[in-house]
């Protein structure tokens, strides 16, 4: 499966905030604002979730290869180094499973350009399976 389009997106979002709803304290109450995300990530994410690449037991992948279930810059570079297409699903899954658990958590990983490389890991490692 390709991600070229996805890939530029999350190119192109690398290092730009993602807009959040303001909280109005003027009624007394305080709410946690949410991040306001657009339509293409969105659709990624629906996409992704319903792809063959979606890993529903990513916990159990990431583990297998020594990595912890959590995402952090240490994570992401365990990843990177392990080279291996089946890690960057479980943690684009983690990713995206994320966000129910924690807001902001896409507009995080989008930020520190998490999806980006790795989209780009699972895209080369499919390439290199074509050429087989």
């Amino acid at each position: 499966m390709k991600w070229q389009s996805e890939e530029k997106y999350f190119q192109q979002m690398a290092g730009k905030k993602v807009a959040w709803t303001i909280s109005q304290p003027e009624d007394g109450l305080v709410r946690a604002g949410y991040p306001l995300y657009d339509q293409q990530l969105l659709d990624f994410v629906r996409k992704f979730k319903a792809s063959p690449l979606y890993d529903h037991k990513y916990r159990k992948t990431l583990r297998h290869f020594h990595i912890k279930p959590k995402l952090n810059e240490l994570t992401v570079s365990q990843a990177l180094l392990i080279n291996n297409a089946r890690v960057a699903n479980a943690l684009l899954s983690l990713i995206i499973d994320g966000e129910d658990v924690q807001r902001g958590t896409w507009a995080a990983a989008m930020q520190a350009g998490y999806f980006y490389q790795l989209l780009k890991l699972v895209d080369t490692d499919d390439e290199a399976e074509e050429k087989k």
